[in-house]
């Protein structure tokens, strides 16, 4: 029986890719996973032994599992069954989530010791501690190494520049990192399934793109105080970093946010149906003082509405009044100087036309007083124009009382009916009832 010809280093790629779903055409720039696959080691607890007939056996020191795959098989087809959705979706893919795949943190309690050695709080910065597992995975840089001080202090040795610190060398890259972080705006957290799925939230280390823009991660899952790990398996399972409890199951880490995001809304509806009722109770208050203020209003108007209106039918009573009384004096004087059994008036004209006597008596001052002045201007005229001769000045005088008297006669010649009858009436009247009174320019 002849033996079968032993595979080449390309076939054994190209098979092993086909067994974690790489295409050799297809999916050409993906047999990097291959390559890491086969250099990747086993966990502690599995050896592999050959078998007589020449199969690969893998073999469980604890359990005493016997298995023809490789265990960390899963692992590294859940790697390429990322990048590959990542593709299909045209979606970026997580750094950290493809190196936790390669490089599995086997103590998850390390996330929680470089959690509080980063000063993290996991009540208010979850959204940061993809930070601390990415500074737990981290391998230290090229040319450095890990040592032991003899009094067991933990030391990094520069094998180039030839000296060591007890600092690791990448402390001050994770502080700019995290100091960077802090200082974009908080993520929402959501508890939508969509979120808690693998490779469903994007960390940005680097987080300036090709176009100069700064990338940030907008939305993560409501996992309270978990965090999510792969074993060696490829299993994904969450870790809290309070209580150091693990589960695997995802619907386990909603309910817990469920729970207190319903209690939120609830809150947040007590709270509105609370302000509403007070904003109610408060426009309903403030109606209510508007419409009496408005009431007040309406009563002050009404009030003022009807003191004007009292004020008017007073005024228009005293005009009334004052005309009927005016119309009494204009017929008195008019009857002054008249012959016995004689009828007719002298202030007929004047009592139609409804004119109060005060505003009669001021226009009749008035045309006095004009009258006067225009007889004293002539006056001084023709004397300054006559011969120069002394003048005595009772002369003058009589001249001007000559004068005024030949003026009211002719008033009274001319004034028969009307305004102007009144007018002789009212100088008639004036003459008779002051008689104590001269009439003079000058005295």
């Amino acid at each position: 029986m002849s033996q079968p010809k032993p595979e080449t280093a390309a076939e054994v790629i190209i098979d092993l890719g086909k067994k974690l779903g790489i295409d050799p055409v297809m999916d050409a720039d993906l047999t990097w996973i291959v390559e890491e696959y086969i250099n990747a080691p086993l966990p502690d607890e599995w050896s592999v032994v050959k078998a007589p007939n020449g199969e690969i056996h893998y073999i469980n020191s604890r359990t005493r599992d016997n298995v023809l795959d490789n265990p960390i098989e899963p692992r590294y087809k859940k790697l390429v069954d990322i990048i590959k959705g990542a593709r299909r979706n045209k979606a970026p893919v997580d750094e950290l989530t493809l190196m936790e795949l390669m490089d599995p943190i086997e103590r998850a309690a390390d996330v929680k010791e470089m959690v509080e050695y980063m000063g993290l709080d996991i009540d208010k910065e979850m959204h940061l501690c993809w930070i601390a597992k990415l500074a737990v995975i981290e391998s230290l840089p090229e040319g450095w190494e890990e040592t032991q001080a003899p009094d067991g202090r933990v030391l990094y040795l520069n094998q180039e520049k030839g000296y060591s610190t007890e600092e690791h060398p990448l402390d001050e890259y994770f502080r700019d990192l995290l100091s960077r972080e802090r200082g974009k705006k908080e993520p929402y957290y959501s508890t939508q399934a969509i979120w808690f799925q693998e490779n469903g939230v994007v960390r940005f280390r680097n987080d300036e793109a090709v176009d100069g823009t700064v990338l940030r991660t907008e939305t993560v899952p409501a996992t309270g105080t978990y965090v999510d790990m792969f074993d060696l398996y490829g299993n994904r399972y969450w870790y809290d970093l309070r209580t150091e409890r693990v589960t695997f199951d995802v619907e386990e880490l909603r309910e817990e946010p469920a729970a207190v995001t319903i209690q939120r809304v609830f809150r947040g509806h007590r709270y509105r149906a609370e302000l509403y009722a007070e904003h109610f109770a408060a426009k309903k208050i403030a109606t209510l003082w508007r419409t009496k203020k408005f009431q007040k209003v309406l009563r002050d108007l009404q009030a003022l509405r009807e003191k004007g209106a009292r004020t008017m039918q007073g005024l228009w009573r005293m005009r009334v009044a004052r005309i009927a009384n005016s119309k009494k004096v204009y017929k008195r004087l008019g009857e002054i100087g008249q012959r016995r059994g004689r009828k007719t008036s002298k202030t007929a004209g004047l009592q139609e036309t409804g004119y109060s006597f005060g505003l009669v008596r001021h226009n009749v001052l008035l045309i006095q007083r004009t009258a006067r002045k225009w007889i004293l201007r002539k006056i001084i005229k023709e004397m300054r124009s006559a011969k120069p001769y002394p003048l005595d000045f009772y002369i003058v005088r009589r001249a001007v009382r000559v004068m005024q008297r030949n003026w009211r006669a002719y008033v009274l010649k001319k004034g028969g009916g009307g305004g102007q009858g009144a007018l002789a009436a009212f100088l008639s009247a004036q003459r008779m009832n002051n008689t104590d009174r001269r009439s003079s320019f000058f005295g």
